[in-house]
């Protein structure tokens, strides 16, 4: 959920696996609200572990950094629920629905 910056009340839906995150249309997680400190690719990247059903957050791999509850993520970061994001000047609050007691692969 966006929570602060262009885009603010905006719901972002993540997949299952790598979710690059940037403003170009070919990621998977499109932050294209107008806030041009977000890299057009890969400024960061979630990971969703259905096995373990564990999000985890890392940076793009680009000059760009992201933040987690004010912190640089300079190696792969298990994300938790309510963590505060910072992507370029936008501002996101994480809100997982997967995780240890549910999966959506269970209902299919």
């Amino acid at each position: 959920m966006i929570t602060g910056g262009p885009g603010m009340g905006n719901a972002l839906r993540l997949g299952y696996g790598v979710n690059a995150i940037g403003r170009d249309a070919d990621q998977r997680i499109v932050l294209d609200f107008g806030d041009d400190q977000i890299s057009r690719k890969q400024h960061a990247l979630v990971t969703y572990d259905p096995k373990g059903r564990k999000f985890y957050l890392q940076h793009g791999g680009g000059t760009n950094l992201v933040y987690m509850n004010e912190a640089p993520v300079l190696t792969p970061t298990e994300l938790t629920a309510g963590v505060e994001l910072i992507i370029g000047a936008t501002e996101l609050r994480f809100m997982p629905l997967c995780g240890p007691d549910f999966d959506w692969q269970e209902k299919a």
